[in-house]
């Protein structure tokens, strides 16, 4: 069965939820990409976070509402097992065109 299609948004999320690892929330993600030069507004980022959970890429837990943050429970991300294998692909088919274009690149 072939594995989900990405974008190249999703596929920068996914690695940034990788990179955060217990530390995958929703603002923490936003600040790190931001700092790659990709800023996203928050709808734009929930809106793919929804995408990714609806594909079964990622999965989150709540943490209890605290009253540092209002009232209001936080979210922790994960990649899951198919968003794992979702990104090795991807990372497979960037190092494959990556070693046939490297010849134009470097003339």
């Amino acid at each position: 069965m072939p594995r989900e299609t990405i974008g190249e948004l999703e596929h920068l999320i996914l690695l940034g939820i990788l990179g955060l690892a217990d530390d995958a929330t929703a603002l923490a993600l936003r600040r790190s990409l931001g700092e790659e030069g990709r800023s996203l507004s928050r709808g734009a980022l929930y809106r793919s976070l929804d995408r990714l959970g609806e594909k079964g890429l990622i999965d989150w837990t709540s943490e209890p509402p605290s009253p540092e943050r209002g009232g209001h429970a936080r979210r922790v991300y994960a990649v899951t097992d198919e968003g794992r294998g979702v990104v090795l692909e991807r990372r497979a088919t960037l190092e494959r065109l990556w070693r046939q274009a490297r010849a134009a690149l470097d003339s």
